[in-house]
């Protein structure tokens, strides 16, 4: 499957003029799978509850139907990160997978970070994984990695690729997506943003270098840091499929659980 890693530069606020952005964006490759950041189209860096809730669309809403009906017309899916507004009347910083097939999967954000936890509620659609056209992927939101259990229970559920939306301003994540890939023998396909926002007095710049990396921890894509674009790679279940390192170990299968349980607190 050819996979894709849209990186933009959105401006705050402007949803509707930055969904056109990064559909121009996308009409300008040619991928199975677009994944974009987190927060896509809306802008990270908001600084009320009551300015969260109005930068957030309901899962059938028009900004959403947009990427809906590109889905279709381009029989491509898309994974996009959005401020969602939920039936619960909650807000969550949430992922939906919207397939040409008219299906649509939610995944809201298990670990907020830093002034999330303000104005977002937790995620509580746990970890899953949904095939699509023979590949078993998964969704993870930015700041999820740094907790290598969201990674790992993936895994265990089967993913061949995990789809991260994230809008990192920290330093890490682009090497450690290595060790991530390797120790689950996954395909990881991190879509982050550029750019900076200054909001309330507090300055945010986002590191970009969007990466797709493959179970073996080679980088099939390493974007620049300054620079929006799509970067396409082409991916292989072969390779996710096949846990062993070597004749006599497999990552997955050589894992001790009962071990680990003793010390899980």
């Amino acid at each position: 499957m050819k996979i894709a890693v849209v990186q933009n530069d959105p401006v705050f606020g402007e949803k509707s003029k930055n969904i056109s952005n990064l559909l121009k964006m996308m009409d300008s490759t040619e991928a199975e799978l677009y994944i974009l950041p987190e927060m896509s189209y809306s802008g990270y860096q908001v600084v009320s509850a009551e300015e969260a809730h109005t930068l957030a669309d309901k899962v059938d809403s028009e900004n959403v139907m947009r990427f809906v009906e590109w889905s279709k017309k381009h029989d491509s899916a898309v994974i996009f990160g959005f401020p969602e507004a939920a039936e619960d009347g909650k807000i969550y910083n949430s992922s939906l997978f919207v397939t040409p097939e008219g299906e649509k999967h939610i995944y809201r954000k298990s670990h907020l970070f830093y002034k999330e936890k303000l104005y977002y509620a937790p995620g509580n659609t746990g970890f899953f994984v949904k095939e699509w056209r023979g590949v078993k992927i998964g969704q993870a939101i930015c700041f999820d990695w740094y907790f290598s259990e969201s990674f790992r229970t993936l895994a265990l559920l089967g993913a061949d690729l995990i789809a991260h939306c994230t809008n990192i301003v920290m330093p890490y994540f682009q090497r450690a997506a290595f060790a991530r890939a390797i120790e689950n023998k996954v395909y990881i396909a991190t879509s982050n943003r550029i750019g900076t926002e200054e909001r309330d007095g507090e300055k945010l710049t986002y590191t970009g270098e969007s990466v797709i990396v493959d179970p073996l921890g080679n980088y099939l894509v390493d974007a620049p840091h300054d620079i929006t674009g799509v970067f396409v790679a082409e991916i292989d279940t072969k390779l996710s499929r096949n846990k062993k390192l070597n004749d006599y170990n497999d990552v997955l299968g050589d894992r001790r659980d009962i071990l680990y349980k003793k010390h899980s607190f």
